[in-house]
């Protein structure tokens, strides 16, 4: 079997991307079908220490390359998977890993789980850097939408495989029918950053209790560059206090408990390549708010799975919200497509099952070029 190295940001921090490489690493049909190494690595303890540079990071980053250093020096592998950081001080941090990997003539398989390239690349400099980190490698990209970011800098394969979620609890499946008097219940799932949108979501709020519509909000996610203070600040200010309750970050079988009790989600991010939160609420049966956005289309069918609005729009979320509270049939109904969209694109084993098959054809491009 060929032998695989994964060089994989994992949890701490517990983000969307730290969790699906944690996925790969775990997969039992991946380490069933290749030989299968790891470098582990974690710069961040939370939420709140990404972006930042300390002494800690340096030290994690002079680890990471001393052990790659000696993987590739005496136990090679055929090929390295490998989340590049496509932007910031972060993407010169891993270009030299990249280079390090390059020097050694391993083949490198990049999934990509941020954007920003385009647009970066404008630059002369960084235009040149991205062509060298790319050439004569293979990526995966999360959704076909999402190919243009780097068509200016990558002229190869590119893969596409949609994230995936292991499966809930079936108790939540055979009794889900949410009890809200009346009420509907409306869902923040995301760390308190404000580029996931938090301030847009606690206005539309404010015009939904504005026009007399009665709700229950609830906010779950740990702090990030907004805090507790500030978040609840602005409910006083938006005098909704009595309507929405911040619980902070909830995992696992908690978090589960919460989505279930949840009527709708919505996720007003504003530079989300993804969004793992629409898929854990489809996997409930929650219709899904979200912005046009990253892969975001192609994610919700917009009507059917759930609604789709403008970026900074916090009155579209208020009338989608509005159309729920006066339909109340469409939640069901959008519910189960979306509940059946994830079982027919989003499943754990889907999801493996489409890495083993990039895996397999990466590595024959590799062997085939050994043999010429």
């Amino acid at each position: 079997m060929d032998k695989i190295l994964l060089l994989i940001k994992v949890p701490p921090p517990i983000t969307g991307a730290t969790l699906s490489n944690q996925r790969v690493y775990d997969s039992k049909l991946l380490r069933k079908s290749f030989i299968i190494e790891s470098i582990l690595i974690s710069y961040a303890n939370n939420i709140a220490d990404l972006g930042n540079i300390n002494v800690k990071k340096v030290l994690v980053f002079v680890h990471t390359f001393i052990k790659l250093l000696k993987v590739l020096l005496f136990d090679k592998p055929a090929l390295v998977y490998f989340q590049i950081s496509p932007l910031g001080f972060a993407f010169y941090r891993d270009i030299i890993i990249v280079l390090l990997i390059k020097l050694n003539r391993v083949k490198l398989l990049y999934h990509l789980r941020g954007k920003g390239i385009k647009e970066a690349s404008k630059n002369k400099i960084k235009r040149i850097l991205y062509k060298v980190a790319f050439r004569n490698t293979s990526i995966i990209s999360l959704a076909p939408i999402l190919s243009f970011d780097i068509e200016d800098v990558f002229f190869g394969s590119i893969y596409i495989v949609n994230n995936g979620l292991p499966d809930i609890n079936p108790r939540y499946l055979t009794n889900n029918k949410k009890q809200h008097n009346d009420r509907i219940n409306i869902l923040f799932l995301s760390n308190l950053i404000k580029s996931k949108g938090i301030v847009d979501f606690v206005q539309a709020l404010k015009l939904l209790d504005n026009k007399g519509i009665d709700f229950n909000a609830t906010i779950v996610g740990a702090e990030g560059d907004f805090t507790e203070n500030e978040l609840s600040s602005i409910i006083t200010d938006a005098n909704i206090t009595n309507k929405v309750n911040y619980l902070g970050a909830k995992y696992a079988e908690e978090k589960d408990h919460i989505i279930s009790l949840n009527d709708i989600l919505v996720f007003p991010t504003k530079n989300d390549i993804w969004g793992n939160v629409i898929i854990e609420a489809m996997q409930f049966g929650l219709p899904v708010i979200a912005t046009i956005e990253g892969a975001i289309p192609e994610i919700i069918d917009d009507v059917i799975t759930g609604f789709l609005v403008e970026k900074n729009s916090p009155d579209q979320i208020a009338d989608k919200i509005e159309i729920f509270v006066k339909n109340p049939s469409l939640i069901e109904s959008m519910g189960k497509a979306a509940r059946k969209k994830y079982e027919e694109k989003y499943t754990l084993e889907i999801f493996e099952k489409n890495m083993k098959e990039v895996f397999d054809k990466v590595l024959q491009e590799v062997n085939g070029e050994k043999n010429v």
